[in-house]
């Protein structure tokens, strides 16, 4: 004895009819004799198990197991054990199986042994048995072609066998639904060592197929309606069938409803619906339709293709909870995961797509709604609608700093406006956090005038709030660029949004000339020497430095050195000047001016110059004041005083 459950749950689910397996049902001290293996069941225990005497040999059984017996070619299951009835199903499997009682004879026989039927159509035939042996139970096995669906009944229910008294008889019907194949076929019944052979003839029956419009025109991407009407004169089951250009579709109408096969019973109309694709050429095109036996050609001419024209999609986007349209709404196709085709909702909420034919994905986005996925298919030349209703979020926020890059001089303060709206449906708080470089001070305020900083805020929905962000860099920052880090966290959603802002410190440029004296006094004819200092006040180094003199006609000035390349911040450069003032020139007072000069600034001062006159020019100067004095005299003498 071997466990065969897997062989017994294939035998479960034959019919059984087929010739290979047969269901015998015992009670306890009833024998059959298999293929000449004498069967007994002893007796059944209360936890389903079954003791039988197989060959000469006791053997307990549990549900699924059997016995093989090899010389006999056969295999012995235990089925189902009915415990209130005292009584078990044995499954007996094997190529030429003969079930007969321990001892007995059945005869056999039917009043009407020979029937014709149509394909897949159901006969039945009336058997009676008598039992001419002993009184037992009689197994029947039942032997019909492969596909054809064959049961015993009595009594309105499915048998597998008869039990009978000695010389008792019954009667019981055979019901079997046959295949679609036409020719000549027999079931045979065997049982209690005689059999029965049953005849069936199945013959096509005379079935007429029509269309009375079998050729239509249309558009390409059109669908047409033929009207097929089938009649027979005796009930027939009729399976459709189509056959037509690739990509073509055929459906077979009963009202609404498509059907693969129709029970005809004298005439019928079934409507024969053909799809004729966008990108179908045009001409003349064939399909074939197929009712049973019955064949009819149908025959559509196209009169225009779409082939290589874009599908156009019109989307409208409504609001769910108000039911107002959506403006602004992203409406897009994609394939996969490349994007196809976009475009934005109007005012009235709609936006128009085209794409080449196929299948897409769908996507309508808006920010504080929910996104809607969609699978549509667009065909060449076609214009499909589509309405699509978003649902808005309870919570949704943005932020939106305006200028998150500035730039100003060391020891400015830098303000960067933020926004932060509320665009779900409830109100919601908002956490701030503010990250500043070292060195640097930065708060949040509601005012750019005020020092109160903020670490939250309140924002009802739909509605906005401004704030500031200021930003303080210490008076010993490096010239660069410097980023802080401003945080806006949803107190009820945990959704964060993260902002860099940058601030740049460029740096000033100034210069300031510094003199040594304001004033020098020389002789005419000599040179005085001055030295100029000339500092980088600003915070940039400031690049080709000289000093430039406008001095008096004749004069000379000299400096040195003529150029520093380079000052650096908080530098000075010395510059000497010397200036050389002409021998004959009147004394007094004159004018040097100075200007300092570089790539990026200038700056000027003046110095004044008195000039004393030599001794030789003294004399000749009183010269001609005494020459001046003696004309006087004379004049004043020859003309008098008037």
């Amino acid at each position: 004895m071997k466990k065969l459950s897997a062989l017994f749950i294939f035998l479960l689910i034959l019919p059984l009819a087929h010739g290979d397996t047969v269901s015998v049902i015992l009670h306890p001290g009833e024998t059959i004799i298999v293929n000449g293996v004498e069967v007994t069941l002893i007796d059944i225990s209360s936890t389903g198990e079954a003791m039988f005497s197989i060959d000469g040999r006791n053997r307990l059984l549990t549900f699924g197991e059997g016995v093989e017996i090899k010389e006999k070619n056969i295999t012995i299951l235990l089925g189902r054990v009915f415990l209130n009835e005292a009584k078990v199903r044995v499954i007996i499997d094997g190529p030429s199986i003969f079930v007969n009682p321990s001892s007995g004879k059945l005869e056999m026989y039917s009043p009407f042994p020979s029937k014709t039927t149509v394909p897949l159509g159901t006969v039945t035939f009336t058997v009676t048995i008598q039992n001419l042996g002993s009184a037992g139970f009689y197994p029947i096995n039942v032997k019909a072609p492969i596909g054809w669906d064959v049961r015993l009944t009595a009594e309105g229910s499915e048998v597998d066998g008869v039990y009978l008294k000695e010389g008792e008889s019954t009667t019981l019907t055979v019901i079997a639904k046959v295949g679609e194949k036409p020719g000549q076929y027999t079931i045979t019944l065997t049982s209690g060592g005689s059999s029965l052979r049953l005849s069936v003839r199945v013959e096509e029956p005379k079935l007429s197929a029509f269309v009375q419009y079998p050729e239509k025109e249309t558009e390409a991407g059109e669908t047409l309606t033929f009207t097929l009407h089938l009649s027979s004169d005796e009930p027939i089951l009729v399976p459709l069938s189509a056959s037509a250009p690739e990509g073509w579709e055929v459906k077979f109408l009963a009202g609404d409803e498509g059907v693969r096969s129709v029970y005809l019973t004298g005439d019928l109309d079934l409507a024969v619906r053909v799809y004729v694709p966008s990108d179908a050429p045009v001409g003349r095109h064939e399909v074939r339709i197929k009712a049973g036996g019955a064949e009819q050609v149908l025959y559509v001419y196209v009169t225009k293709t779409h082939a290589g024209e874009n599908g156009t999609l019109s989307v409208k986007v409504i609001d769910t909870t108000s039911g107002s349209y959506l403006a602004g709404a992203k409406v897009a196709l994609y394939n996969g995961s490349a994007e196809i085709a976009s475009s934005t909702t109007l005012s009235d909420g709609t936006a128009t797509l085209q794409a080449p034919e196929g299948i897409y994905l769908l996507r309508v986005a808006k920010e504080a709604y929910k996104t809607v996925e969609k699978t549509v298919e667009l065909e060449a030349g076609d214009e499909k609608s589509l309405t699509v209703n978003l649902m808005k979020l309870p919570y949704c926020f943005s932020v939106d700093v305006q200028s998150p890059s500035k730039s100003g001089t060391l020891g400015e303060t830098f303000t960067y406006p933020v926004r932060i709206a509320n665009l779900g449906e409830n109100d919601d708080s908002y956490s701030l956090k503010l990250s500043v470089p070292e060195g640097w001070a930065g708060l949040i305020t509601e005012s750019p005038g005020t020092k109160q900083g903020i670490t939250s805020v309140y924002v009802e929905a739909g509605s906005e709030r401004q704030l500031y962000v200021v930003l303080i860099p210490p008076n010993t920052a490096e010239l660069g660029t410097y980023e802080s880090i401003l945080e806006v966290t949803s107190d009820n959603t945990g959704e964060k949004k993260v902002f860099y802002l940058s601030s740049s410190i460029t740096g000033n440029y100034d210069l300031t000339v510094s003199l040594e004296k304001y004033s020098l006094t020389v002789d005419a004819g000599k040179t005085a020497t001055l030295k100029v200092k000339v500092y980088n006040t600003g915070t940039s180094p400031i690049t080709n430095v000289e000093v430039k003199a406008e001095a008096p006609e004749n004069w000379k000035v000299k400096i040195t050195p003529e150029r520093i390349v380079e000052l650096k911040k908080n530098d000075v450069a010395v510059f000497n000047l010397e200036i050389t003032v002409p021998a004959k020139v009147d004394a007094g007072d004159y004018v040097v001016s100075l200007k300092a000069l570089s790539d990026q600034k200038q700056s000027t001062e003046r110095i004044r110059v008195t000039v004393k006159k030599g001794r030789g020019g003294t004399y000749v100067g009183l010269g001609i004041i005494l020459g001046a004095l003696i004309v006087l005299a004379i004049l004043l003498k020859k003309y008098g005083r008037r």
